[in-house]
Formats: structure tokens, sequence, C-alpha cells
């Protein structure tokens, strides 16, 4: 009983985890709010 109850628990909260990065990555680049830096070999000259 307490294995399936500290798995439930894990289940859940890795669920749960992952939605929140993902909106929030999905979000963040929506919203231009991240802009990497283009690297120097691939900037035109």
């Amino acid at each position: 009983m307490k294995n399936k109850l500290k798995r439930t628990v894990k289940d859940v909260s890795k669920s749960l985890f992952k939605r929140v990065a993902f909106s929030t990555s999905a979000s963040a680049c929506y919203n231009s709010f991240y802009q990497p830096k283009e690297p120097k070999c691939l900037q035109k000259k």
C-alpha cells in the first residue's frame, strides 16, 4: 500500500512538472522572451 501511494504521487508530480516545463518553454518562445544569439559561424558577413 505504501509503495503504491509513493508511486502514484511520483507519477502525478512527474506529469505536473512536465506540463509546467513544456508550457513555460512554449510561451517563452512564442512571446519572444528568449532569443539566443546567433553563432558567429552562422552570421552573414
